[in-house]
């Protein structure tokens, strides 16, 4: 693909589209360690996208301890997001969460991309069903102190938002493409189904 596409839904299934510049931007992510170890690739007339998996490389968890850090401070204007945007700040608190842990594994040696194995090592019982993807029940202010303490655990306290609330956060970087300004986005909610999401760069980390 030429120029970025939302992605697309059907039931449980979800497509998403990259440019090649948004693939490059996987290289040293956990995102492109996954792509590398298990993709299958059915069709590449040109050989451009085998050549871009095997660029992808090792994980660089000093960069993504950073990236996450930085995005922490979409997490420190609640008064102003909550409970409005609960479920959207829950959602991105659990990603960068499990980021964090996997890239904590893999930078003590350890790898690990389960989060039923990471309860296991952690010994949390509730750590598997905070981590989950898919979940089942509504979003709760617990489960979301109980991420942001986790994160603090490992990336240390977060930075001040410098815009104060998430609509704010947005109105300011739009036009900067930035972690924070899609972050922020997908924290309001979106889900890639409307036309503006595709002018917002996808986080790899």
């Amino acid at each position: 693909m030429t120029k970025p596409r939302p992605s697309t839904y059907a039931g449980d299934v979800n497509v998403s589209y990259y440019t090649r510049e948004q693939l490059s931007t996987g290289i040293g992510t956990l995102f492109g360690a996954h792509l590398k170890r298990d993709a299958k690739i059915v069709w590449d007339k040109h050989g451009q996208l085998t050549r871009a998996v095997a660029d992808m490389g090792e994980v660089d968890t000093d960069r993504l301890f950073s990236r996450a850090r930085n995005m922490s401070a979409l997490f420190t204007s609640l008064d102003h997001d909550l409970p409005k945007y609960l479920p959207g700040l829950l959602r991105q608190a659990r990603y960068l969460l499990r980021s964090c842990l996997y890239a904590q594994a893999i930078a003590a040696g350890h790898p690990c991309l389960s989060v039923r194995e990471l309860a296991i090592r952690h010994d949390d019982a509730n750590l598997a069903r905070l981590l989950g993807s898919r979940q089942r029940d509504e979003a709760t202010v617990a489960d979301l102190k109980g991420c942001l303490s986790w994160l603090r655990r490992l990336i240390g306290e977060f930075p001040r938002s410098e815009n104060g609330s998430l609509e704010a956060t947005v109105v300011n970087e739009w036009g900067h493409p930035s972690d924070v300004l899609s972050m922020a986005f997908m924290a309001l909610g979106a889900t890639g189904n409307g036309s503006d999401y595709a002018e917002v760069e996808k986080i790899l980390l």
